[in-house]
């Protein structure tokens, strides 16, 4: 009787060891702890971003500290709402990746919920099992009751699975209860993360709103600024012609009346020359006359006085003036040993100026100092003065003209023989029209910047004839 129980309570631990090895054998699923690389790869980005945006910043202060470049500004302010652009998608992106891992996760939770579901009822069906066994029965007595040592090995076998089991068991239905909590926790960090994320981006697009309104303000400033540096240029480049012009016209002017010196001289000599031959003639009809006469009394016997032959008029010989080239400027031998001596000074002729200073403007066409889209063209060096207010000859000669030019003052031009230099925005001159001046010799006072900088300019220009040429190429530096 005590064996068929003992055999009976042994089919039923095995029912129950038998639940207990399936509830052992679901593995409990991993946690999902970390971020994917897709959101790491995002995290790295967005700082990235932010690092740059915090430079533009930087770079923006600094540039509007220094307001001589509003192209400049704008283009650090368009660069930094393309950043904070760049931000605000990757903080979507961020939020996306965020809200789909706590979808995984939610469904992570869900299976672990099933799984805990499963383990209980396979658990309980254990339990069920091991409350039909008769608890009064010693396993030491289950043991020792067995026919034959091998039934006692297999029994003790046996015992040691099932207390495996059940401890297993009890181990998996914790861990899968650990793991559903640490999943919450998890879940419950996300969407915190998410939630300042969220914060963030509102933050960035309020700030990129307010920088796309500043832009759209600096745009309209600048077009404000291009308008007014469009009509400044034109006034600038009507003051410039205005000078071109008077110095061209003078330039003829001049080429013209030495042609006429030149004409005159050689009428003149034309004129001498032919004086000389008529005096030749009247001389070597005197003579003649004379011998005739005189070869006509001594056949008489008497003596003759020679008639002494009338005094040439003797005129000083008109100086030649030639042009050095074809339709130049006709020089006499003091101007062209003064321009062979000009032309030979090349690259060390005095600057215009004094003591400090520096160069506003150069000659040509180039671009402008704060508008890279616009250029400007200069047919001479603009001189900005920083200690010395006067203008003086960089080489000796004579002063051709003095003229006023609305915008530019007082201009004045110097001739060194065929070659001539030009001082505009004079305030007052100390020499006059056909004075002759001498290298260093004061010229008069440079005027205010007609931009209304505030400083003192000096617009310095050199031709050669009627070329105009780049004065810095001449100037010693």
């Amino acid at each position: 009787m005590i064996a068929s129980l003992f055999t009976r309570q042994r089919h039923r631990l095995g029912r129950a060891l038998l639940l207990l090895c399936l509830l052992s054998a679901v593995a409990p699923a991993s946690a999902q702890g970390r971020k994917s690389r897709t959101l790491q790869r995002l995290e790295q980005e967005r700082k990235q971003l932010l690092r740059n945006i915090e430079a533009s910043d930087k770079k923006l202060q600094q540039l509007r500290r220094d307001t001589r470049s509003q192209e400049q500004t704008l283009r650090a302010v368009k660069e930094q709402v393309e950043q904070r652009r760049q931000v605000v998608a990757v903080l979507g992106s961020e939020v996306s990746g965020l809200q789909a891992r706590i979808d995984t996760l939610a469904g992570h939770i869900g299976r672990l919920h099933r799984r805990e579901g499963a383990l209980l009822l396979r658990y309980r069906a254990a339990l069920l099992q091991l409350q039909r066994i008769d608890t009064h029965i010693d396993p030491l007595v289950f043991v020792l009751s067995s026919r034959t040592p091998s039934e006692a090995r297999e029994r003790q076998r046996f015992l040691a699975r099932y207390t495996k089991a059940v401890r297993q068991a009890s181990e998996a239905l914790r861990s899968t209860r650990s793991e559903i909590e640490a999943t919450k926790a998890e879940v419950g960090r996300t969407h915190s993360e998410k939630e300042q994320l969220l914060s963030l981006r509102e933050a960035e697009k309020r700030k990129l709103e307010q920088e796309e309104v500043q832009r759209s303000a600096q745009v309209k400033d600048l077009q404000g600024q291009q308008k007014q540096l469009a009509q400044d240029l034109s006034k600038q480049r009507k003051r410039a012609e205005e000078l071109d012009r008077k110095i061209q016209q003078q330039v003829e002017a001049e080429i013209l009346a030495a042609q006429r010196r030149a004409a005159e001289a050689q009428r003149r000599a034309e004129e001498a020359r032919r004086r000389r031959q008529a005096q030749r003639r009247e001389q070597s009809a005197q003579e003649s006359a004379s011998s005739t006469k005189g070869s006509g009394r001594g056949s008489r016997g008497k003596t003759t006085t020679p008639i002494p032959p009338p005094r040439e008029e003797t005129e000083p010989e008109p100086e030649e003036r030639r042009a050095a080239t074809p339709g130049g400027y006709a020089m006499d031998a003091n101007e062209r040993a003064l321009a062979s001596s000009f032309a030979q000074n090349k690259g060390r002729l005095p600057a215009p100026i004094r003591g400090s200073y520096s160069i506003l403007r150069t000659f040509g066409v180039h671009q402008h100092s704060e508008h890279s889209r616009v250029q400007v063209n200069s047919s001479g060096v603009d001189f900005g003065l920083q200690s010395d207010s006067r203008a003086y000859a960089v080489f000796s000669g004579v002063v051709s003209r003095v003229f006023m030019i609305p915008g530019y003052g007082t201009a004045l031009i110097l001739r060194h023989g065929n070659y001539l230099t030009v001082y505009a925005n004079l305030s007052s001159v100390s020499v006059s029209s056909g004075s002759r001046v001498s290298t260093g010799q004061v010229l008069g006072s440079v005027g205010a910047s007609p931009d209304g900088s505030g400083g003192r300019l000096l617009h310095f220009q050199l031709w050669h004839e009627r070329t105009k040429l780049n004065p810095l190429a001449w100037i010693k530096r």
